[in-house]
């Protein structure tokens, strides 16, 4: 009987410790908005950029919770009382320090304005910095949703405009410079430039 007793207790442990478990993965985590030059992130109600499915921005250093990748790449958020996907690579542990939006954001220490060089040294000096990753989606993202971005030979908005893309667009980043993406065009093959405040 004793015997009995104690692996009665013993189930019940175990399954007071799962419970606390679930509950504590329930709870969600706290983690942070973070993107680059502190543009908005975008939530979607499905973890995809394949189709018109965003719903929602949360702005640089906004506090969300967790629930876990769906998706690789993908997370699965709560803020409020909203919820749906981001992409996992703008979320970060900590609370990231306020950007200074005092000055513009085109213009860097370099000394020139990153969005639209004029010589062939501050093209060059682009060039440089560029930086090569992972090839993933993104979504062009006009200023205006009727409005169009274009697709540069060089990565200064003096050159020549190669393509034209309307909002929600899909485009493959290939690598990353200072203000600018390089990107190649599913759809065409074409590769080019794209300002970066035009795509998320």
């Amino acid at each position: 009987m004793k015997k009995l007793i104690g692996l009665v207790l013993a189930v019940m442990l175990l399954a007071g410790i799962a419970i606390s478990a679930t509950a504590e993965e329930t709870q969600g985590r706290e983690m942070y908005v973070y993107t680059k030059n502190g543009k908005v992130l975008l939530v979607r109600s499905s973890p995809s950029t394949t189709e018109n499915n965003v719903i929602n921005s949360l702005p640089y250093g906004s506090k969300v919770f967790t629930y876990g990748s769906p998706e690789p790449g993908w997370t699965y958020i709560e803020w409020g009382n909203n919820h749906g996907y981001v992409m996992s690579r703008f979320l970060v542990n900590k609370k990231p320090e306020a950007r200074d939006t005092s000055s513009s954001s085109t213009t860097k220490s370099s000394g020139f304005n990153t969005e639209a060089a004029t010589t062939v040294s501050e093209i060059n000096t682009l060039l440089a910095s560029a930086k090569q990753v992972a090839p993933y989606n993104a979504t062009v993202r006009p200023a205006r949703a009727s409005g169009w971005v274009y697709m540069y030979w060089l990565p200064t908005k003096n050159a020549t405009q190669i393509a034209t893309y309307g909002a929600n667009q899909e485009l493959t980043v290939i690598a990353e410079l200072k203000d600018w993406y390089q990107v190649e065009d599913p759809s065409t093959g074409m590769i080019g430039f794209v300002y970066q405040s035009y795509i998320q």
